[in-house]
């Protein structure tokens, strides 16, 4: 009779969350020093974060793609296989923080192709050996649950949206209401309705504003995925005001993005 493989567990049994603090990304980062390839694997958990990458995204980069004048990086969201472009989608030119200009300015000096992360046979990474890297720093860092390139993904996308709404000082009950107003077709109960009026426009400006920014750089075109992030937010930061001011991994001009002058611009409530 043939043995059948072990069945996977599921992620909720195997870690009690899928995102990592800004301490555990640091610690993955020093553990990439032990490695034999420290710089390339120090780059890809820098670009998996701050770019908020997924290993689709991040595996097909090339040189060209790096911008060292504006220092800025060219994102194909939802890369598929080796087409540059593809219909509906988003291609975004991406600042890049002190720390990733640094460590892709050591990169570049050592690299043999033409492809930003290279395996050791000199070719370009693949998915599978992206997430080996980076499941193998997470024990490396000590850390007490499998880590998976999602996980920093998913990361990097709460700490912008923390950025972003830091200065509305809106509560998670405010940003959820904010969310049921615009995006649900039910009429809210009169004890949310009064909550809702309550809201300074200006921090639903924020709120609207920060959606559309969310949305537009990560390429996700579901708004009810972009919310997950938003509200991903105050899973990182309980406290929007604890936000350090000094991380060393902070994007670039991510907090100087100005409010539109006319209100309620991000997307129409349906009713």
């Amino acid at each position: 009779m043939t043995k059948l493989p072990p069945r996977k567990l599921p992620n909720s049994d195997r870690r009690d969350r899928e995102f990592l603090y800004l301490h555990e990304v640091d610690a993955l980062i020093t553990a990439c020093r032990q490695t034999r390839t420290p710089i390339r694997n120090q780059a890809l958990i820098m670009l998996l974060f701050c770019q908020a990458l997924q290993p689709s995204e991040i595996c097909w980069l090339r040189w060209c793609d790096l911008n060292s004048t504006a220092n800025s990086l060219l994102v194909v969201r939802n890369r598929s296989k080796s087409l540059r472009l593809q219909p509906q989608v988003v291609v975004n030119q991406q600042l890049l923080c002190l720390a990733e200009i640094e460590i892709l300015q050591g990169l570049v000096q050592l690299s043999k192709t033409d492809w930003i992360l290279e395996s050791e046979r000199k070719q370009r990474l693949s998915d599978r050996s992206l997430h080996h890297i980076v499941q193998q720093a997470g024990v490396v860092a000590g850390l007490p649950f499998p880590v998976h390139p999602y996980m920093l993904r998913r990361s990097g996308l709460y700490y912008r949206a923390a950025l972003l709404l830091q200065s509305a000082n809106l509560s998670l009950h405010e940003c959820c209401l904010l969310w049921n107003y615009y995006a649900t077709s039910s009429a809210m109960p009169a004890s949310f309705q009064l909550e809702y009026q309550a809201i300074n426009r200006k921090r639903e400006e924020t709120f609207l504003l920060t959606f559309e920014q969310i949305k537009a750089f990560s390429g996700i075109s579901a708004d009810e995925n972009i919310i997950d992030y938003l509200l991903g937010a105050y899973l990182l930061f309980p406290h929007l005001q604890e936000i350090p001011k000094d991380y060393w991994l902070t994007p670039s001009h991510w907090r100087s993005k100005t409010l539109p002058k006319t209100s309620r611009t991000a997307f129409a409530r349906i009713r």
